[in-house]
């Protein structure tokens, strides 16, 4: 494992054996969110303007890039349905849109996973059950369908 994510590994056990499956990785006073897990981290909700918004954290040294993070940001913005920005996301930003209710889902993007939805962040001692997969089309299915079709696609096209 290289230097990015092998000093985690004592961490995730930890998570691990507190019955957690990922760590929700925070950044600075304020506690951006950067990733969950080794993936990138992306959140859907209805901003303060009522539109629908898919934020991931920016690039900025601290987020590693990926093929992944970056298919989902092209599709996001080929589909042109939300808005899709790139920016920092705080606890209390999520913890405040779920209370209103404006808090849609929370979601890992990553190669070996693919799509993987957060269901439940325990923070500060305290369990916010996320509604990632309580509507009746998950965005993050919506990715993780699209992308795997591709996958398939391609590997299809170059065997055959």
């Amino acid at each position: 494992m290289g230097s990015n994510y092998g000093p985690t590994i004592a961490i995730q056990r930890h998570a691990e054996s507190m019955k957690f499956q990922q760590v929700l990785w925070l950044f600075g006073d304020d506690h951006q969110l950067t990733e969950v897990g080794t993936m990138n981290i992306f959140v859907f909700l209805i901003n303060d303007q009522g539109e629908k918004e898919l934020i991931t954290p920016p690039l900025n040294g601290l987020i590693l890039p990926g093929v992944t993070r970056q298919s989902l940001l092209d599709l996001a913005r080929n589909w042109n349905i939300f808005k899709v920005t790139e920016r920092s996301i705080t606890m209390n930003e999520v913890i405040n849109a779920l209370h209103e209710k404006k808090l849609l889902e929370i979601f890992g993007a990553g190669t070996a996973c693919v799509v993987s939805p957060v269901q439940l962040i325990n923070y500060m001692g305290k369990d916010y059950n996320i509604p990632t997969m309580e509507h009746e089309a998950p965005l993050n299915m919506k990715f993780l369908k699209e992308l795997t079709d591709i996958q398939v696609t391609l590997h299809f096209l170059f065997y055959f």
